[in-house]
């Protein structure tokens, strides 16, 4: 028998009453190698000190002594605090089947991840939540974009004001939005309020895994979710760090499903490829990034030329870019063009009027290095990857953007397929992860072209 304790006001587990090789059994399991670049250092989320691990690995934990034979009794002492709020729900906002069924799971088990893919309602599925629970919540975000939305939200689907803390605030509410930035920053004993909830959106991310799983062990919520449109990373440390924090994936939607259901709309798949004049022999990847990527003409060229002729045939168009200066240099060409363009980052003063002018119409082209995660714009209907980089998770979130249904109109995902052959792995790391994640929607014709552009390049070249 192994007993394991959860004391009131703790977000930690206690092993007790536990054969001496179950401590060495759990450390083993709870301990991953932490990538330092050039080298790893073995990490482990077990306390051997003082025998304690973080809540949300308590199903593994439990899972793997069952699995070895040992009977493990949950003694969880702690006390669900928090306020009623007798909030009303907004009866526009008629769940479907699959939101009914997400938020049924989360009641049922406290806690854990719902993924749910962008466009798919996960903010109406995480208001439901605490709209059922009728107490008191944190919802933890990480840009000032969330954090107003967010609010919003509140205001339009739950009739209630909601306090904000962050971008210069602290104005506390019965259901709170507070950016992980200023939490930590400020600290977490500030909060004056019991909140019985503690929601996390956009919980993939975690650039911030250490912010993430800080903040998330102190916070003592019995009540704790994560809200993700893509619930996976690459780095094992930083999946079980999000796993500590709310526990595992408990729902899981496919964009496939939604697409064929028609809550999203069905993708059409295009690559551009141009030839560059010049290859570049930068040794480190800035320079390269800005030689065969930013101040690429050719590449710029034929991303403008993508652009004009999306925005001709109607669409609103996305230009994903990493680079300010990549962002500015795109947009000259652009109305070099005739087409009315802007550019949208972090740094920009008026984002909310240029981003009401490109819903109205009134800008048929916007380039951004900010619309990735969360933001809702259902307007877009064609996204330009024209950034590079390799991140699965930044790649679908940013193309879910174009994914609502529109009427007589697919959502077009226009990638660039660069030739130098970092920037290609890249670009192979990318469709990887639309494939993956559209399964069929990705069309054959599509992977046979993949397929045919990875032989090629792997074919040597033949000597003169």
């Amino acid at each position: 028998m192994v007993v394991l304790r959860i004391p009131d006001g703790s977000a930690l587990a206690r092993i007790e009453k536990a054969d001496p090789q179950v401590y060495f059994k759990i450390y083993d399991l709870l301990t991953y190698k932490r990538d330092f670049g050039k080298w790893e250092k073995p990490e482990s989320l077990y306390d051997p000190y003082e025998k304690t691990f973080p809540v949300g690995l308590l199903p593994r934990v439990k899972k793997f002594l069952n699995c070895k034979g040992y009977r493990v009794r949950i003694k969880d002492e702690r006390r669900v605090r928090g306020v009623k709020l007798n909030s009303v729900w907004n009866e526009e906002y008629k769940l479907r089947k699959y939101q009914e069924r997400a938020v049924r799971k989360a009641l049922r088990e406290k806690m854990g991840v719902l993924a749910l893919p962008v466009g798919s309602g996960k903010t109406v599925v995480g208001l439901r939540i605490i709209h059922e629970l009728d107490l008191s919540a944190l919802i933890v975000v990480h840009t000032k974009e969330l954090l107003y939305q967010w609010a919003e939200k509140v205001r339009e689907v739950l009739g209630l004001e909601p306090g904000i803390v962050g971008d210069n605030r602290w104005e506390e509410g019965n259901v709170t939005v507070a950016m992980i930035q200023t939490l930590l920053s400020r600290g977490v004993e500030r909060l004056e309020n019991d909140y019985a909830i503690v929601m996390f959106d956009e919980c993939h991310r975690t650039s911030a895994a250490e912010k993430f799983y800080q903040l998330g062990i102190s916070l003592p919520q019995v009540y704790r979710f994560g809200l993700s449109a893509t619930p996976w990373r690459r780095v094992r440390g930083e999946e079980i760090k999000i796993e500590a924090v709310v526990g595992p994936t408990i729902f899981e939607v496919r964009a496939e499903d939604l697409i064929r259901e028609k809550f999203l709309a069905k993708p059409r798949f295009e690559i551009i490829t141009y030839e560059s004049s010049m290859p570049s022999f930068s040794e480190r990847y800035k320079e390269l990034y800005e030689d065969m990527i930013m101040n690429n003409d050719e590449r710029n060229r034929v991303v403008v030329e993508k652009a004009v002729e999306l925005a001709r045939k109607g669409h609103r168009v996305l230009i994903d870019v990493k680079r300010i200066e990549h962002g500015k240099i795109l947009k000259e060409m652009l109305e070099k063009e005739g087409v009315k363009a802007e550019f949208l980052s972090s740094k920009s003063q008026n984002r909310w009027e240029v981003l009401e002018a490109f819903k109205n119409g009134e800008i048929p082209v916007l380039i951004s290095t900010l619309l990735k995660e969360g933001v809702d714009i259902p307007e877009i209907s064609a996204i330009i990857l024209a950034g590079g980089g390799k991140s699965d998770i930044m790649t679908i979130q940013t193309i879910g953007r174009a994914l609502r249904p529109k009427s007589g109109m697919k959502a077009v995902i226009v990638d660039v397929q660069d030739d130098d052959p970092l920037l290609f792995t890249h670009f192979i790391e990318r469709q990887k992860a639309l494939k993956q994640y559209y399964g069929r929607y990705y069309d054959r014709e599509m992977a046979s072209k993949l397929e045919q552009s990875v032989a090629k390049k792997r074919r040597p070249r033949q000597s003169s």
